[in-house]
């Protein structure tokens, strides 16, 4: 850490953020938080649960799969390189204290800003328009730099994450492009991303223990990813032989499964936190509430779309 800290390259980093912090105002503070925010966790949930449930089942199966392997390699590279934030490298850097909830773990890669990078540009890839890979781009820029801005990642961190975003993209959509779009191919995809998140927390608690001990939030965000992925595995499985739900649906009953569904999600993320916990601290418990979360988006809620397409038709007829 202390060579990090010293070394001519990243006090070369540190002069960035240091000339972006001087620019700072409380104006441009809480647009850049906002900005930020479309790197969220929050956002791929509502984002890829409007792609999976309302707009190509298929495509959204990529997506989610997507997401979570570059989940994968992010949580890898911080593990290997166990770089601290800005303000661990410098204690006299002042970032904007609002980011600072979402800033935890180590810095190199940013999530938010990889995590960007494969909604929209994954979304462009889909539309394949110009103005689809324009706009991806400049979302993907602006969380960047915001992260930046905010004092919560080096140039370092959101320039490398911008690179692995865009190969995680080629190769995953290479990946489907070959094995095809089938409950086999995306069984089998999914269930190598939780074996390699379960190789990913006994690589955190042997290499990282060895460099002085895991971080909580690499333990945490292993076991979500693990979760989230075995979620994915056991809820596509179910849904594709027993549920096999469809898209199609008036566009007020849209609006509803969308609402409604976001509002589960969401909940179930919120309500069971403290549920699970009353039960245990463990990260074992992070790692129960995303599975429920991600078998409850896939394989759950979806049970209630034709009931709730038959609806929509029978008011058209009843108004015919």
């Amino acid at each position: 850490m202390l060579i990090l800290a010293i070394s001519p390259f990243f006090n070369w980093l540190m002069d960035i953020l240091r000339a972006i912090a001087a620019v700072r105002t409380p104006l441009w503070d809480g647009i850049m938080n906002a900005i930020s925010m479309l790197g969220q966790e929050t956002a791929f949930i509502v984002i890829g649960m409007i792609v999976l449930w309302c707009v190509d089942k298929k495509f959204g199966y990529r997506f989610l799969f997507m997401y979570i392997a570059g989940a994968a390699v992010n949580q890898f590279l911080k593990a290997i390189f166990m770089i601290p934030r800005p303000w661990v490298l410098d204690p006299d850097f002042k970032i904007v204290e609002a980011a600072r909830a979402d800033a935890t773990g180590y810095s190199f890669p940013s999530g938010h800003t990889q995590s960007a990078v494969l909604m929209y540009g994954g979304i462009a890839q889909r539309i394949k328009k110009g103005w689809a890979y324009a706009a991806a781009a400049v979302l993907a820029l602006l969380v960047a730099f915001s992260r930046m801005y905010l004092g919560v990642h080096t140039l370092l961190d959101v320039g490398v994450s911008l690179v692995t975003g865009l190969l995680i993209i080629i190769l995953c959509s290479a990946l489907f492009d070959r094995i095809g779009d089938g409950l086999k191919p995306y069984a089998i995809a999914s269930g190598i991303v939780a074996a390699v998140s379960l190789g990913l927390i006994v690589f955190i608690m042997t290499y990282c223990r060895a460099k002085g001990g895991p971080d909580a939030t690499q333990v945490k965000d292993a076991c979500v990813l693990f979760g989230t992925a075995f979620g994915l595995f056991a809820g596509s499985c179910i849904e594709k032989r027993f549920v096999n739900f469809s898209v199609s649906a008036r566009w007020w009953v849209q609006i509803i499964k969308v609402v409604l569904g976001i509002a589960v999600i969401l909940g179930l993320r919120i309500g069971l936190k403290p549920l699970l916990g009353a039960v245990s601290s463990s990260p074992l418990m992070d790692c129960v509430r995303y599975f429920i979360m991600s078998f409850v988006a896939i394989a759950v809620y979806p049970l209630l779309f034709k009931p709730l397409s038959k609806l929509g038709r029978k008011k058209e007829a009843a108004e015919a």
